[in-house]
């Protein structure tokens, strides 16, 4: 099973569509917000090389098969997870 981590803020609306998106599936996954966690936004940053997008998504994370994603693309979201 593919686990999932998101770095997102409460203000932006596509980190709000894929909550949506992942709720309406029933998948759970880990939420960091980069607003309120210093530490998040920094290991956000270590992720993905410096961007500073979100949603920033992490599938798989520490794992030997971790991929990562900036930006909500629900077709890739889908993919990734095999849905």
């Amino acid at each position: 099973m593919t686990s999932l981590t998101i770095y997102s803020t409460p203000t932006c609306r596509f980190c709000k569509q894929l909550k949506a998106f992942l709720a309406e599936n029933n998948i759970e996954y880990t939420d960091h917000d980069v607003m309120a966690d210093e530490d998040a936004i920094k290991e956000m940053q270590e992720l993905s090389g410096g961007n500073m997008s979100v949603p920033f998504i992490v599938f798989n994370k520490g794992e030997e098969n971790q991929e990562t994603q900036s930006g909500f693309d629900a077709e890739k979201v889908r993919a990734a997870l095999s849905l």
